[in-house]
This record gives structure tokens, sequence and C-alpha cells, in this order.
């Protein structure tokens, strides 16, 4: 072990190696970029539906004419670059379907980047 106050010298393959992970691991997460996987189950079928309508780099305004067009209302988000949805999952459980406000991120250029899906309380259904 060096003495306090003196430098500690890497050998150089120990510093290439370390440089070898730090830009895998960069490249790692950057590929995971896109990767918008939910962990809760229940909101699998949205994921599904939301990643085969809209791809990555989607236009803003197919996103809103996707959601105008299946009635999935928007609220608000109060940051420019993000629509946020109410989006209600009717086709795989009709007895309990699954509800999610579904934030929808896009760059400077108005392309889809990623979105966020938080599973909240259904609304109550006229009987």
């Amino acid at each position: 072990m060096a003495p306090l106050g003196q430098p500690i010298h890497k050998s150089p393959a120990l510093l290439r190696t370390s440089l070898i992970l730090a830009a895998a691991s960069v490249l790692f997460f950057a590929g995971c970029g896109q990767t918008w996987k939910v962990s809760d189950p229940q909101l699998k079928p949205i994921e599904e539906m939301l990643e085969a309508n809209l791809p990555a780099h989607s236009p803003q305004d197919a996103v809103s004419q996707f959601l105008e067009t299946r009635g999935y209302a928007t609220e608000p988000s109060g940051k420019p670059g993000t629509i946020v949805a109410i989006v209600r999952d009717r086709e795989t459980n009709k007895l309990q379907p699954v509800t999610a406000r579904v934030t929808f991120y896009f760059d400077a250029n108005g392309k889809l980047n990623t979105y966020e899906i938080v599973q909240t309380v259904n609304p109550s259904t006229p009987e």
C-alpha cells in the first residue's frame, strides 16, 4: 500500500480494463434507453398495445391522433414535449379493466423518446 499523500500508479492493463468496462456499461445502458418494459403484469397489455402502435421516434402528432382515435383522455402535462393520457385496457379483463396514466416524452424534434406507464384507479363506469 502506498504511503498517504503519494499517488497510486495503476498498471496500463488495469486502466485499459477499467476503460473497456466503462465503455461497455455506457453502451449497455444506451441500448436499454428504448426498453420500456413494465414490471406490473397487469400493465403488460397496455405496454404491448403501445409498442405495437407507437414505436420509438413516432411523431407527436401521430401519438395525439392515436390517443384521440381510441378515445383516451389526455391531461395537461405542464411540461413542453410531453403528453399525458389515461389509457384503459378493456380487452384483457372486461370485469376489472386496468387503467394507466401514460406520460409520453418527446425530443426537441417532436419524436417519441420514451413513455412511463403507471397504474391508476379505475374510474367508475355507469351501469
